[in-house]
């Protein structure tokens, strides 16, 4: 008879939902939210000197010491605050049939000099037990959620608009303005999950933790993995999903998905939480971070992506900037911290897409000297035109019998003429430097 999952014990737990956000300018934003209660933690002595011998100063500073031009700003709220999600409703009178208790613990802020930001919110279950967990991983990832605050139903993205970030808007309908970060996030937040169980046979027996891993990772009902349910994976499956587990330890595991990343085991959270360097911290903050930085890559390649259709060379300039900066190859002097970035680059696929999107920046780049070459040599044209005439003289005195003729004044004749000129000469100026051209065009538009 297989394990039912459910029966086990949770000592701990930690849930974070993960989302994005733009706003700029930067500094006015971040003090925006200090003016709503955010606000910024101060490092001790010793937590700085571990720090500075555990991770390489490039990354420490971006995102730990937030020290530099590149590195981001940090803020935080406590925010001790009970809801339900309202899973699902009573087709007949709308009345919720079936609610799941939740709470938020705090929200935090990353505010990186580019004006793509993230926020995380960590939840929390009252109960803590795997079902528990499982379903409210499931319904908090969705943007379009209902959710009871104090008797008031609302949906669960637009209040963390509302209350977490300043009525920033990171979604819109089809009946309202497009919000640009709705564009490439999709309607579904990252989780970062991790699940310390109550050491016992039960959970050491060979496949549990994989199991377990599959069912919170991807936010199935727990013993979906190998349970007989219609949405049980096929072995195939199954080992494709687990393919960028990262194991290491007895005590637990690590699975990094497109849109979670979760670990599981057992004596993962106890020790000391006050203090960097205790295991609860070691999760919630370091390896935490790992994880955001490579949401910061992979949702900085969607968004340049998306740039480059409007201005190619803007684009192809500001992107080889950025990956100089933040494409870090190796971010700390351990071996794990090494591993979890190498394996979350791995699940998110940023290094093929980098390879892509460097690809068809290099056919852009042809395509541009093509085009700059052709415009160089009609310009030369131009100029060889200009100055195969032998002299002006005769253009001049052309034009003058012409005034004469018509019996106009030089003023209004030579005006005309001037503005004849200058008419015919826009189209080629605009030819010659298509960048000033676009830049005019978009400074008129706005």
């Amino acid at each position: 008879m297989p394990l039912d999952k459910n029966t086990l014990k949770v000592s701990s737990s930690i849930i974070k939902l993960v989302g994005i956000f733009e706003s700029t300018p930067v500094k006015k934003t971040i003090s925006e939210f200090r003016s709503s209660g955010y606000t910024s933690d101060s490092l001790d002595e010793r937590t700085l000197g571990f720090y500075k011998n555990y991770w390489y100063p490039e990354f420490r500073d971006l995102l730990f010491l937030f020290k530099g031009d590149a590195a981001a700003a940090h803020l935080s709220k406590n925010m001790d605050q009970k809801f339900e999600f309202i899973k699902s409703k009573d087709k007949q009178t709308n009345e919720p049939i079936i609610k799941v208790s939740a709470g938020i613990k705090s929200v935090e802020l990353f505010l990186f000099p580019n004006g793509l930001h993230f926020f995380s919110v960590e939840l929390y279950s009252p109960e803590q037990r795997l079902s528990e967990i499982s379903e409210l991983t499931n319904c908090a990832r969705d943007f379009d959620k209902e959710v009871m605050f104090d008797g008031q139903t609302t949906k669960w993205v637009n209040w963390i608009e509302k209350n977490c970030l300043n009525n920033i808007k990171i979604s819109s309908s089809p009946t309202e303005a497009p919000v640009n970060v709705d564009e490439f996030s999709g309607s579904k937040f990252k989780l970062f999950t991790v699940v310390d169980l109550v050491e016992c046979d039960e959970i050491k027996a060979p496949g549990v933790i994989s199991e377990l891993l599959y069912d919170i990772g991807t936010v199935s009902p727990i013993s979906t993995a190998n349970g007989n349910l219609d949405s049980t994976p096929s072995i195939s499956y199954f080992e494709e999903v687990m393919e960028d587990k990262i194991e290491v330890f007895q005590n637990y595991a690590m699975l990094p998905l497109f849109d979670s990343f979760t670990t599981v085991g057992y004596n993962l959270l106890n020790g000391n939480e006050d203090h960097q360097k205790g295991k609860y911290n070691t999760f919630s903050n370091m390896y935490f971070r790992i994880y955001l930085y490579n949401l910061f890559l992979k949702y900085n390649l969607f968004r340049y992506n998306s740039n480059m259709i409007a201005d190619s060379v803007k684009t192809r300039d500001e992107f080889e900037a950025y990956l100089n900066t933040y494409n870090i190859s190796h971010i700390s002097y351990n071996f794990l911290p090494n591993l979890i970035y190498h394996g979350l680059r791995k699940s998110l696929q940023i290094d093929n897409e980098l390879k892509q999107f460097q690809e068809r920046i290099n056919r852009i780049s042809q395509a541009i000297q093509e085009e700059q070459q052709k415009r160089s040599n009609m310009l030369l044209a131009v100029v060889g035109a200009m100055t195969s005439i032998s002299s002006i003289e005769p253009v001049f005195g052309f034009m003058e019998n012409t005034r004469n003729s018509l019996k106009w004044g030089k003023l209004g004749f030579y005006f005309l003429v001037s503005t004849l000129l200058i008419s015919l000469s826009l189209p080629l100026i605009a030819y010659l430097f298509p960048d000033k051209k676009r830049k005019l065009i978009n400074k008129w538009k706005k």
